[in-house]
This record gives C-alpha cells, structure tokens and sequence, in this order.
C-alpha cells in the first residue's frame, strides 16, 4: 500500500507546473559572466579536420587516411575475405579408393585392356618374358666387365708426388708456346753471339790501383782531385776582401776612420733612470694602487642586472645538496625516494669495486678487531687449522702487528703473522 501511494505522488509531482516567472536564458549563468567565451577561436570544420596536423596527433585515436576517412563503414556482420566451399576429407578420400569383393574383380576386368596392366602390374616387377642363358641364372653372374685395379690411385692421379718431367724437346715446345720457363732459368733469344757469352764479361773494368795506402795519407797527390795552387796579385785580394761580405761583421764601405775608437757606440744615450724605454713600454709604469683590480670587477653597471646579496644571505649556500643533511632520514626508506642521506656508497665504490664486494665483504672487514676465539674460528673454516701451541704464537705475533692493548687483532695483521710464521713447525 505504502509503494503504490508513494508511486502516486511521484507521478503526481512529476507534472506539477512551477510557480512564478522564470528568468533564466541562455549562456548568462555566473560561470559565463566570470569567463566568458567570447574571444574563443573558431573550431576547424569537421569536413577539414581530417587534413590538419592536429588529427594525426591525436593519441589512443585511430588515424585514418584523409582519402577513406568519409568513406561508408560496412555491416557488422560482413565477413571479409573469400568464402571457401567444403572439400572432401582426407581419410574418405582414401578409403574410397578401396574395393574388394565383386567392385575389385569388375575393376580387374575394366583395366586388364590396358598394356601397361599387363607388362607392369601393380606392385610387381615388369615382366618381358626373356630367355637368358642358363650361366646367368648363376648366383655368382654378374653383368658388365670388372675394371682391372690401376697403377695409380686417385689420391696420385690428382696429386702426384713425383710429377714426371718433360724432356728438352717438349720443354722447348711449352716455351715457345706458353712462355713455360722453370724456375730461375734464364731466357735465351738464340742470338748469333761472335764471342762465346759464357766466357766472355761484358763492360769495362777499373785499373787496379797498387799505391791505396799513399793516397789516403797524401791526397793532395790525387790528380785532379784538390785545385791547383795559383798565384794571384795583392790588388786581386784586396778588392776580394772588401766586396765580399764577412761573418759576424759590417760591410766595408770604404769608410772606416782611422781616428775612431774601436769601442765607440754610436747612437743617443738615454736622458736618465726616468726616461722610458721598450722595457717600460711593455712592463708599464703603474703604482701598486694603480694595478689593483677594479671595485666593479665581475659586476654589471647595467641596473637590474646586478647580483647584489640581500643583508643576511652573504654566506648563504642556494640550491639543493647533493647529500640531504639538511633534512631528517626517515626510518624506512621508500624505492621512489631519490634523496641521498650519506648513507649511500661514493661513485669511487661503482668504478673501483673492492677486491671481495661481489662476497659481501668489505674492506673494513679485514681492519675490525676480533677476540682469539673468532679469530680461529673464520681460519678453521678457510682450511687454517692449526694446533694450539703453534696457533697462539702466531696470535702473539699478530698482537705485535697490532699494537695494542686489549688482546683483539685484526684478520690483516693475524694473515700477515701466517705469512711469517707459517712454515714453522
């Protein structure tokens, strides 16, 4: 009763007209007035929008050619491709081909009018009703002629150890013909010689010279060698020596003073210790306050562009640090946090990895202090096992590698105390 009086209602106030005059219109609602959509761009026509860039960007879209992009889409249910009719299966069409009984005789008695029937029966070897001599039906017969074995086997016959030579006569046929020459013979043109080329030396020789030994202590006696001593007037001389030009002094152009001091130097002298000079030109003159770099140094004089540190921030660091010290280390660290908290290994760890890294042993492994006890403990299990005596002395060892107080070593001074003590018995 309740749900038909409620569904009463409902249908009732469903078609209950409201009171009043209303005012609303269109596009003037409070979201328009605070942003309007007046200054909105046109949007592109749809029968364009196939062609512009923005459609073939468009993701999780699929992009089609402009070309078939309008074109009509086909039923549902359209099935593309040839449709294929039904063919007989395999195994009917082998077990069709079976006959027995009466099918197999008529089938026998249709084909027995066929030659290749007759002379080749199924399955059978052809029949040609031959009459061959009584020898052939021997068991040991065989057809053909037995090849004798030859002299040479194949392995010779396509590489022979011992290649049989050519004699003159056909060696000189290969050479005329093919140019065969062997190997370091010379070449013979058959020139009518008036001397036997054999004996006779072609060029001509040197003298032999007896006096070697004279003429490396004297070889001003060589003819011909050395230019001969000529006497030339002194005017000749004179005009060599003062035409030609002389190492390491001026030109003589006939006119040296006699009077003139060999030491002079010719030129101005300096006014004083004042007067500039290249040195000072290149050095420069400047006083200390002079040389000091400028106040504006590394700063702009453009306003606005200039860096000046805000009153408290002269020492101030900006940016992010690379180890974040600066802030708390949470207590279980995320595997999205990117923070470094120092307790990371340094890049020196990735690019020179230690020697047992890949075991889970570091190199402060080696340097801890450990009791005699753990001591032997991790050499038993490496196979150092040693007996009592011969194991505390070479723990007494280790403590003075140590050089400590307490009675722990470390596994490097105790390997180092093995080392030494090893072989001692």
């Amino acid at each position: 009763m309740n749900n038909i009086t409620a569904q009463i209602k409902s249908s009732y106030q469903g078609y209950h007209k409201q009171a009043g005059v209303s005012t609303k219109l269109p596009n003037e609602s409070a979201a328009n007035c605070i942003k309007p959509d007046n200054d909105k761009n046109p949007g592109t026509p749809e029968h364009v929008k196939k062609y512009r860039k923005s459609y073939k960007m468009q993701s999780g879209v699929t992009i089609l050619h402009h070309g078939v992009k309008d074109d009509p889409k086909p039923n549902e249910n359209f099935i593309y491709g040839k449709k294929v009719e039904g063919s007989d299966h395999v195994t009917d069409v082998f077990d069709g081909s079976k006959q027995q009984g009466i099918k197999q005789m008529i089938n026998q008695l249709k084909e027995a009018q066929y030659a290749s029937r007759t002379l080749e029966p199924l399955g059978e070897p052809m029949k040609r009703n031959y009459q061959f001599p009584d020898q052939v039906h021997d068991e040991s017969f065989k057809f053909g002629l037995a090849t004798k074995n030859s002299e040479y086997t194949a392995k010779e016959v396509m590489f022979p150890q011992k290649p049989i030579m050519n004699d003159s006569k056909t060696h000189q046929q290969y050479v005329f013909t093919h140019g065969n020459f062997e190997a370091g013979e010379q070449k013979s043109r058959d020139y009518n010689w008036p001397v036997d080329p054999k004996e006779h030396r072609f060029g001509k020789f040197e003298k032999t010279v007896t006096n070697q030994a004279q003429l490396a202590v004297h070889q001003d006696s060589i003819p011909n060698e050395f230019p001969k001593t000529i006497i030339l007037k002194k005017k000749q001389e004179d005009f060599k020596n003062y035409h030609e030009d002389h190492l390491g002094q001026p030109k003589n152009l006939g006119q040296t003073n006699a009077k003139n001091d060999p030491n002079k130097v010719f030129g101005a002298r300096l006014g004083g210790p004042d007067e500039w000079n290249a040195g000072k030109c290149i050095r420069g003159d400047g006083t200390l306050k002079e040389v000091q770099p400028d106040k504006d140094l590394g700063t702009t004089n453009k306003f606005g562009f200039r860096n000046l540190p805000k009153p408290g921030d002269e020492n101030r660091i900006f940016g992010t640090p690379t180890i974040r010290d600066d802030i708390m280390k949470p207590q279980v660290k995320s595997i999205a946090d990117p923070n470094n908290y120092g307790d990371e290994k340094p890049a020196v760890n990735l690019l020179f990895p230690q020697k047992y890294h890949y075991m889970g042993v570091d190199e402060q492994d080696f340097l801890l202090k450990r009791n005699k006890q753990e001591i032997k403990e991790i050499f038993k299990s490496i196979g150092f096992d040693y007996k009592a005596g011969k194991f505390e002395g070479i723990y007494r060892r280790a403590l003075e590698f140590q050089n400590t107080n307490d009675e722990k070593v470390s596994i490097k001074n105790f390997m180092q105390a093995i080392q030494e003590m090893h072989h001692i018995e």
